[in-house]
């Protein structure tokens, strides 16, 4: 039950999130904000919720934080090397070690450590809430992955460094 409010209130905040940062400017980011508060029931259900992660990108779009260059590799290198791995690409299961996350700490230190330094606050402190609630089991998951990284987080980091490149 707990777990099906957080992903609500996740997929809430990452609807109103964009749908606030683009309310003067962007209609689009506005109308994909109201269409993801209004169906965030559906996209549970179809989804699963997403991680703190993907919900701090979109709140660093409220104030204006940019995902620089290396964050974006960052998130698109990990991404990769975490999903490849669940689709069997390699033996070794990188997404395994989210059961036990003593070792995926290294990543997170990295990744806390990159997202501060590089100006996006609100993906550093939603990392540091999604480590602080993983052990109160309250989030969807008992794997620490599924609350630090998701596909649309990976994509989000692939999109900006695009953009960055194409510049």
């Amino acid at each position: 039950m707990i777990a099906s409010l957080t992903g609500l209130l996740l997929w809430g905040t990452t609807g109103a999130a964009l749908a606030c940062s683009g309310w003067k400017k962007n209609r689009v980011l506005v109308t994909i904000g109201a269409l993801i508060i209004l169906g965030s029931p559906w996209l549970l259900g179809l989804l699963s919720a997403p991680s703190l992660a993907t919900a701090g990108l979109a709140c660093g779009l409220l104030f204006k934080q940019k995902l620089r260059p290396a964050l974006a590799g960052w998130l698109l290198i990990s991404g990769l090397v975490l999903y490849s791995s669940a689709l069997g690409a390699w033996a070794f299961d990188v997404y395994a070690l989210g059961y036990a996350p003593q070792a995926l700490l290294i990543w997170c230190a990295i990744s806390l450590g990159l997202a501060w330094q590089q100006g996006h606050k609100a993906l550093a402190l939603a990392w540091l809430l999604a480590l602080a609630l993983f052990p109160l089991g309250v989030l969807e998951s008992v794997n620490l992955w599924d609350a630090m990284l998701d596909p649309m987080a990976m994509i989000t980091g692939a999109v900006a460094l695009l953009r960055c490149l194409k510049r």
